[in-house]
């Protein structure tokens, strides 16, 4: 992860999301995603400095089932487990029951959040009998999170200058950013605009279209096209920064967050862009590599087999 300076604990989370946290994602259903990359900030000389946040969590022994869904979510478990430990008289049995408790409720109520999101987008593929359900499907609980926990927007005036940017890179798995605009109370995504998914004339075209609908940055489907625009949104934010913000008054600070997939990568231009970003150190660029696996045509390694962490880390991500 790069090294930056952080502006609160919640976007530290997001800049140094950490082994920890990835796992906790993967237990609400997110197994295929296993990169989560930023370029380095650079300082002087072309320098990398790479940071990790472990986030240890205790075991319940009382049912080992239970698993969390966010890192502040294990950050509370882990309060439950210590101030239970600390209480005199108290058996391991009662301490990791506490424990488990806790972590049940919470857990419960990601999975909750994170389902309506997915079936959002199954339902509106299944009317519309178009479409791409797996991506929204896959990718729900890292929209679930960024949306829920760590982005800075506001619904009521989607075009708030400093509001963190979000870009689907992977446009075809849109009904995703359909699904958590809808539910973040986007007034552009209505649930009769989600019944119209994919159809003439609707808000909810089959690849996001930014001219159509309030809430979406930019306009995607075409691989590659997604991340070489949010490398662009992000280079736009450093240089706002840099020209505008005082000491003591950051007008210009936000995060541009982007999830890509193996077809994104596959791509040319996002070749370009992304060494670029790195060339520049868009530290406050974030991107997702939802690693699938999977092309119509079959499997990826038919013709696509580089190690793209090694190719990012060349470009100093």
């Amino acid at each position: 992860m790069p090294a930056m300076q952080q502006r609160s604990n919640r976007k530290q989370r997001a800049a140094l999301l950490s082994a920890g946290a990835t796992a906790s994602l993967a237990a609400v259903g997110l197994p295929a995603v296993r990169n989560f990359v930023s370029p380095a900030v650079h300082s002087g000389a072309l320098s990398r400095v790479v940071e990790q946040q472990q986030v240890q969590t205790p075991t319940p022994v009382a049912d080992a089932s239970f698993s969390t869904s966010s890192s502040s979510l294990v950050a509370g478990a882990a309060c439950m487990a210590v101030a239970a430990a600390a209480a005199r008289g108290n058996s391991r049995r009662e301490r990791s029951s506490i424990t488990s408790r806790a972590t049940a409720v919470t857990t419960a109520v990601d999975t909750e959040c994170v389902n309506a999101i997915r079936f959002l987008a199954v339902d509106a593929v299944n009317k519309s009998n178009s479409g791409h359900p797996g991506a929204p499907m896959g990718q729900a609980p890292i929209g679930y999170v960024l949306f829920a926990e760590e982005m800075n927007f506001n619904p009521a005036d989607p075009e708030w200058i400093n509001r963190d940017r979000f870009v689907l890179s992977s446009g075809h798995g849109c009904m995703l950013q359909y699904s958590v605009l809808h539910l973040t109370g986007y007034s552009s995504v209505s649930m009769d605009d989600i019944k119209q998914f994919r159809q003439w004339g609707s808000k909810t075209p089959g690849h996001p279209e930014n001219f159509e609908t309030a809430g979406i940055e930019v306009t995607t489907g075409p691989l590659g096209m997604g991340i070489s625009n949010a490398v662009g949104l992000a280079a736009a934010e450093a240089h706002l920064s840099a020209v505008y913000n005082k000491p003591g008054m950051n007008l210009i600070d936000h995060y541009t967050y982007c999830i890509m997939g193996d077809g994104c990568m596959q791509e040319g231009i996002s070749h370009e862009s992304c060494s670029y970003a790195g060339h520049l150190g868009l530290g406050k660029l974030i991107a997702f590599y939802d690693d699938n696996g999977i092309t119509i045509d079959g499997h990826t390694d038919l013709s696509f087999t580089e190690d793209v962490g090694k190719r990012y880390e060349a470009y100093g991500w």
